[in-house]
């Protein structure tokens, strides 16, 4: 019994010492543990910063030959603008949009050799104001300008399905891509189209095929700030707007004498005519109606024609004229050739026709419809007419763009 009760104190004191050793080191444990560290202090508030740009470029304090292509835009950075000035010498604040954000402001169009005065305040994020701008700047002084010498379609017309949008300038582009850069043609429906310098002072657009009827059309052309080349600068920015008509077609069959109307894909009427005569025919190819006159007066000698007292030379007023290229042809009334009408041509180039049919002609036909003649020896050419964009096969038409791939 006294051994079994030895065995069971010395058991007893084993188990306890493990229960101390735990309490002694989670004691120690508790005494070298380190408090959780303090969360950081928040980042200061940036202070906002204002800046003046134009086009993709900063705007430098004092900068000169400015070209005023874009307006000017000044931005604020973390935080939003209070405040925007920007003032001409002599003259009164220009007009400008700030953005709902508040964060950009931008300036009306920008003149031509002129200091403006900037001056703009904003406030970062927290309401407090910052380092205030100030820079004044000057435009270029353009050597020259071009302008716009015509247009056409004119803005608000109603056209037929062949005719290109055409700008013409009063003097000669030397950088081609710079200013067709600032051209854009817009469609209500997409419309696949090209650029085509038909010279200097001549820039084209067509589709590559036909108009779609109903096509709505706007052209803008931001020339004001551009270098067209050798310092001489756009003077003007012009923008308008035409509307595609029916689709209404004119095919000239020089063999046959007929000119065949149609209207919407379906023919309309076939109208007797005649055509130029061997010495003077009447060119192949596409044209395009551009022009009407009540009455017109023509010579032979305008057109390259005989010469006053040679034999053929003419000079007459004829009615219901179209004008269907530069060189000389039109699609007109001619009482003296009815009895050939339909059955073989004697005109110099021109298509006449009856003086029924000349009217129904005249009435009928839209500005920019194509009169397409067929069966001659001879074709038209770039060369040859004013509208002349259909004589260009499309691969090289789309060539003549200064923005074209090599």
């Amino acid at each position: 019994m006294a051994q079994t009760q030895r065995t069971h104190g010395v058991t007893g004191r084993t188990g306890a010492v493990p229960i101390v050793v735990l309490a002694a080191l989670l004691a120690l444990l508790g005494a070298c543990a380190s408090p959780a560290p303090a969360a950081p202090p928040p980042p200061p508030t940036p202070p906002v910063a204002l800046a003046a740009s134009i086009g993709t470029g900063p705007l430098a304090p004092g900068a000169t030959g400015v070209a005023p292509a874009e307006p000017l835009v000044v931005t604020a950075a973390d935080g939003r603008l209070t405040a925007v000035t920007v003032t001409p010498t002599g003259g009164a604040a220009l007009a400008g949009t700030p953005d709902p954000s508040g964060t950009r402001w931008t300036s009306g169009a920008l003149a031509y050799d002129t200091e403006y005065r900037v001056q703009a305040t904003g406030v970062d994020a927290q309401g407090r104001p910052g380092a205030p701008l100030e820079q004044t700047f000057r435009t270029v002084a353009p050597e020259d300008t071009v302008e716009t010498a015509s247009i056409r379609p004119s803005d608000g017309q109603t056209v037929g399905v062949a005719m290109p949008v055409s700008i013409t300038f009063t003097d000669a582009v030397t950088d081609r891509a710079a200013v067709e850069r600032r051209v854009s043609v817009r469609t209500s429906v997409p419309t696949e189209g090209s650029f085509h310098w038909m010279s200097d002072e001549q820039l084209n657009w067509r589709p590559k095929d036909y108009w779609r009827p109903g096509t709505q059309v706007t052209v803008d052309a931001r020339l004001v700030g551009v270098d067209t080349g050798g310092g001489v600068y756009g003077g003007e920015d012009r923008s308008f707007s035409f509307t595609v008509g029916r689709d209404q077609r004119a095919r000239g069959d020089v063999n046959a004498h007929t000119l065949v109307l149609y209207q919407d894909g379906r023919e309309l009427r076939t109208l007797p005519a005649s055509y130029g005569r061997a010495q003077y025919p009447t060119q192949y190819g596409v044209h395009v109606a551009f022009e009407k006159h009540e009455v017109k007066r023509m010579r032979s000698d305008t057109w390259g024609g005989p010469g006053e007292g040679q034999p053929g030379f003419y000079d007459e007023n004829l009615p219901l004229a179209v004008r269907i290229s530069n060189n000389g042809e039109f699609v007109h009334v001619n009482p003296d050739t009815v009895r050939q009408q339909g059955r073989s041509n004697v005109s110099h180039g021109c298509v006449n026709l009856s003086p029924a049919n000349g009217e129904f002609f005249y009435n009928w036909v839209q500005m920019g419809d194509p009169v397409e003649i067929v069966g001659s020896e001879r074709p038209l050419t770039t060369r040859d007419g004013d509208i002349a964009d259909w004589t260009i096969p499309w691969d090289e038409y789309r060539q003549g763009s200064a923005l074209a791939a090599p």
